[in-house]
């Protein structure tokens, strides 16, 4: 299942948010589980921005966003034993929810110097290497979590494709 939405004219974008997951829910729901059975991923929204559709309780522009950010947050929280997945992107985890932030199990952190941020991912990863994502070059990163095959954070370089597509054969 794939789909794009595009927020541009939403007048709540926490509702829309709300309204995207619980429609995804509601068919991957209708899923028969089966005790001991693991269910394979079958689907993955992401939070691109996710400090504007998913933000944290004192983030948020109108009271009413509140109750939408909880209700993504629940189902959430409930539509992972149907498959469903998630992947948020953001530049402030302070301004996230953490009912959602904290459920996540593979951690990439690119160069930041929010302290607020940087504390909150020394949770994931220690001290060590949450203090070091202030000092890392440019296009370096550190991922931590389930998606590694070692129970270390591990850094990283990303390629520059920069001139990728401009390279003479």
């Amino acid at each position: 299942m794939l789909a794009i939405h595009q927020f541009a004219n939403s007048p709540s974008y926490p509702q829309t948010a709300k309204d995207i997951v619980k429609e995804a829910f509601d068919e991957l729901s209708q899923t028969q589980l089966q005790a001991g059975m693991n269910i394979p991923a079958k689907l993955c929204i992401v939070f691109e921005e996710a400090h504007s559709l998913i933000p944290e309780w004192n983030q948020v522009v109108v009271d009413a966003d509140k109750g939408y950010v909880n209700a993504t947050a629940r189902t959430i929280l409930q539509g992972r034993k149907y498959g469903l997945g998630s992947l948020v992107i953001t530049q402030r985890t302070a301004n996230v929810t953490k009912t959602i932030l904290n459920q996540c199990n593979t951690i990439i952190a690119l160069r930041s110097f929010d302290q607020t941020g940087l504390d909150f991912l020394s949770n994931y990863m220690g001290s060590d290497y949450s203090q070091a994502i202030s000092t890392l070059p440019i296009r370096d990163g550190i991922i931590v979590g389930k998606a590694l095959s070692c129970l270390m954070p591990v850094i990283f370089r990303i390629p520059d494709f920069e001139n990728r597509w401009n390279q003479n054969p």
